[in-house]
């Protein structure tokens, strides 16, 4: 399903209006009898009764039709403004028109005091429409906004916001200081970004997407556009299955990873590898470290790695030729899990990808690597895929991890322009961006995989995915979507903590039977 950003839903509605002259006043009544219909599913006969907020501008034009709508089908409509009517503009001032004539019961919230009707109301209506704010907001909310959006959060109604929830932004899904929980939300033409992306996606609750007559041609206008990856969209990613295939023909995965007392991210990565269907796995560690991993793995292979002299259990710039001489054989190139952080790394990375010429994942000690010698990403011929958590992609752009989470979209998109890559940002709503710009914003996971190793997973999924065949962005997203599920799988079984990292490798197998049976 396509989303939008807050900025791109603001071009395409102004380009409708004004180039396809169709009337505001059309689709604010479009937007607003949608919202009443979603309202009124919750209504009965004993309790009908639908408290409105409206702020002063489009969103709370909206909210205005709504309570018309409701009022004319039978609705108790008790209808709070964050304005004077005098104040409402343009389409909005139309439908305040159409309510000053009819019954429905109005306040205005001035200041504290007048709140207090409001409070009572909550907490005996069925339903609370919040139409404070919309689309445009950005930052925090003050005075009435904030006692309103207070007030909504601490009523007893089920609360529905229009468009987006109040506080939040609708491209970043980032609040300022408070914003409305709802319980569902009905937004117009496109689902907003925000919308889909933590917290943002917390305090939408259920997303229902409303047609209201913006053409559909209005998508070519779109600077930045994203897909909201759910299963249908990843069931669509699936290579087929042919029933004369065997090993080879699910390709092979080389990962170079491990370093002394970090070879359970070589593990990790090589099982969950073989687990989202991969037919070979050499995993190549440091020499010293190679035995004792070819015994905990029987399913893969084993490639010992020239080490430094002066500190085994460690790779040398020397193990450069070793793992260039094998790619011919191999399909794609799992680069940094479980790899320290010392000098040689950053020069071993750059010998490989001046040589190497087929997809290459970097994750954890690669993305570090690459962050020292930025360069070698610039001279790698291929297909690149970073694996990047919020702190990572920090320091692969030289900023903070705050920075990064007020804005992961554009975080995303940014690192991928930069580096030529695919990027994988992980965390709550794992994204997944490419250099042109294009943006999927996985639908599945929780808590439960914010536990060590969860990425080595991840990783070891990607590079699977794309040995067997996918085009690397479509992979990212495919490995997203079925790591996410293998966490939902996980927190089934063992709650939101203490569920491990390999439990999600061995859950793979049940997310990837759940597409493909469907």
């Amino acid at each position: 399903m396509k989303v939008v950003s807050g900025a791109d839903m603001a071009k395409m509605d102004k380009w409708a209006i004004e180039e396809r002259r169709i009337p505001q006043l059309l689709l604010m009544e479009n937007a607003g009898r949608a919202v009443a219909a979603a309202a009124w599913r919750h209504l009965d006969k004993d309790k009908n009764q639908v408290v409105i907020v409206a702020g002063k501008g489009n969103n709370g034009g909206d909210g205005l039709v709504a309570a018309r709508h409701l009022h004319q089908w039978g609705a108790d409509v008790r209808l709070f403004l964050l304005c004077n009517p005098e104040d409402f503009q343009g389409s909005a001032r139309d439908n305040w028109g159409f309510i000053e004539s009819s019954e429905v019961r109005w306040y205005v919230l001035k200041d504290k005091n007048s709140f207090y009707p409001l409070k009572l109301c909550l907490e005996t209506a069925a339903v609370a429409v919040d139409a404070v704010l919309g689309n445009g907001f950005r930052g925090s909310l003050q005075d009435n906004y904030l006692l309103a959006v207070e007030a909504l959060n601490k009523g007893r109604a089920r609360v529905i916001a229009v468009d987006v929830p109040s506080g939040i932004d609708a491209s970043t899904g980032q609040i300022g200081n408070v914003a409305v929980m709802a319980q569902e939300t009905v937004t117009f033409a496109y689902g907003k970004q925000g919308l889909y992306i933590h917290p943002g996606r917390r305090h939408a609750g259920q997303v229902r997407v409303e047609d209201i007559s913006i053409p559909r041609e209005a998508a070519e206008l779109l600077e930045e556009p994203a897909e909201w990856v759910d299963k249908a969209y990843a069931r669509a990613l699936l290579p087929e299955i042919k029933e004369d295939s065997h090993k080879g023909s699910y390709g092979h995965v080389f990962i170079v990873a491990g370093s002394r007392g970090m070879t359970g991210a070589a593990m990790l990565a090589a099982r969950s590898a073989m687990r989202s269907g991969t037919g070979l796995v050499t995993s190549a560690l440091p020499d010293s470290l190679a035995d004792g991993f070819d015994l905990a793995f029987a399913e893969g292979m084993t490639l010992g790695l020239p080490e430094d002299e002066a500190k085994p259990g460690y790779l040398s710039v020397a193990a450069a030729g070793e793992i260039i001489s094998r790619e011919e054989k191999k399909s794609v190139l799992l680069f940094g899990p479980g790899l320290a952080r010392e000098e040689a790394i950053p020069l071993l990375l750059e010998e490989v990808l001046s040589h190497w010429q087929k997809p290459v994942v970097l994750d954890a000690g690669g993305l570090w690597a690459l962050a020292q010698n930025r360069e070698a990403a610039l001279n790698f011929a291929g297909d690149l895929v970073l694996t990047p958590h919020p702190g990572e992609l920090a320091m692969l752009l030289d900023t903070t991890t705050e920075e990064i989470q007020k804005d992961r979209p554009a975080a995303a998109r940014k690192a991928a322009k930069e580096y030529g890559a695919i990027v994988v940002l992980k965390g709550s709503s794992s994204l997944v961006a490419d250099a042109q710009g294009r943006l999927y914003i996985n639908s599945t996971g929780n808590a439960s995989l914010a536990t060590a190793g969860s990425g080595d997973v991840l990783a070891g999924a990607l590079a699977a995915w794309i040995a067997q065949g996918l085009p690397p962005r479509e992979a990212a997203v495919l490995a997203v979507y079925l790591h996410g599920r293998a966490g939902d799988y996980l927190r089934e079984a063992w709650g939101e903590r203490g569920g491990l990292a390999g439990d999600v490798a061995e859950y793979l197998p049940l997310a990837l039977k759940e597409l493909v049976k469907e």
